[in-house]
């Protein structure tokens, strides 16, 4: 008998971690139960499996979380380590399960869904590319080494400055100070690359100012020979950059850095670097639109106001101006931005949201 559910036991989801590394893992990676307690959690219990016979067949993790824009709060969902046994595919359960995943974030009252992969599974779901960034590689020499920052690495007296540096970014997952450690520990994405977490703060006058966690390539693996990952980061742009500069003094050859544009001021600060545009990793779903025009409503205040036109369609109402869009072109100008449309547009849509790719990786 073929039974579409929540997982409901420690034991079901230790069947769950125990597929997912025989899909993703090999013998020179960490457990998938360790890189990403949040998606194997009977706490949250909020992942969906198939089972025949009381066999896990097939799992889709779904992660819930709360993202800060500006005075905004997000209510969001991301799915990951998507899998199906070997001798249980081709037999459309990750599509059921996908259904079944897209009521629940409905029934939760989240109003967008991340996606950490691209596969035509989820383009045909409604999913799409979202975001725009700059790629970076830099390497020794690139940026001049500022003296006003001391570079180290974290000490146990830092979990406050943190906190606070966190906090103040234009948009973040919101994170506990143990929710920060718990994920800087499990290292998610920098474990797909069989890497570890090292982190580097910026201190000036006995404050922290910035922090990077890098992805370093682990010495037990064969992942020597890849250039470290900026996976999260925060402070002061010039803090960012310091650390950036004085990286390759402590043990780190080569890097990339992926920067979402709407980091103006860290962009321009990395201006003599070449670089090149992309989408965000992944993609995402506007899983309700008016409920997400409700929830960054505090963001949009002041900017401009969408109202609704007619069932179909909405008018923007912006600097003695107005346009109506459909609600499909009004979902893409959200995730994906419109350079046809009025200028003045291009400084709010695509809205900020967090680059998928740091702690919160799912």
């Amino acid at each position: 008998m073929v039974e579409l559910r929540l997982l409901k036991s420690e034991f079901e989801y230790a069947q769950a971690i125990q597929l997912a590394d025989r899909v993703f893992r090999d013998e020179d990676h960490i457990s998938m139960g360790e890189a990403f307690p949040l998606v194997f959690s009977p706490e949250l219990n909020q992942s969906y499996g198939v089972f025949i016979n009381n066999e896990l067949v097939s799992f889709i993790g779904l992660v819930p979380s709360v993202i800060h824009l500006d005075a905004a709060e997000i209510q969001a969902y991301s799915i990951g380590a998507v899998c199906t046994h070997p001798d249980y595919r081709k037999k459309g359960y990750a599509s059921m399960l996908l259904d079944r995943v897209f009521t629940h974030v409905q029934r939760a009252d989240a109003s967008i869904l991340f996606v950490s992969g691209s596969l035509p599974i989820y383009i045909k779901a409604g999913c799409s590319f979202y975001g725009k960034l700059n790629k970076y590689e830099i390497n020794k020499g690139d940026l001049q080494v500022r003296g006003d920052f001391l570079i180290r690495e974290l000490s146990p007296f830092d979990w406050f400055y943190l906190r606070k540096l966190g906090q103040s970014r234009h948009v973040y997952f919101e994170q506990s100070i143990n929710d920060f450690s718990i994920l800087n520990k499990a290292a998610g994405f920098a474990s797909i690359l069989k890497m570890e977490h090292k982190i580097l703060a910026a201190e000036s006058e006995n404050e922290l100012k910035g922090f990077i966690i890098f992805g370093v390539p682990n010495s037990s693996s064969e992942s020597g020979e890849q250039p470290a990952r900026v996976i999260e980061w925060g402070g002061e742009p010039e803090a960012v950059k310091a650390i950036l500069a004085q990286a390759f003094e402590k043990g780190i050859s080569s890097l990339k850095f992926s920067i979402p544009t709407y980091e103006r001021e860290l962009n321009r600060l990395l201006d003599t670097i070449e670089k090149t545009a992309a989408p965000f990793p992944g993609t995402s779903k506007i899983m309700d639109l008016d409920l997400l025009l409700k929830q960054i409503q505090p963001f949009l205040h002041g900017k401009i106001k969408i109202i609704n036109h007619d069932m179909r369609s909405k008018e923007l109402i912006f600097n003695q101006k107005s346009v109506v869009l459909d609600n499909v072109s009004l979902e893409k100008l959200i995730l994906q931005g419109d350079p046809n449309l009025d200028a003045y547009l291009n400084d709010i849509f695509p809205i900020p949201l967090p680059f998928p790719e740091g702690l919160n990786y799912v």
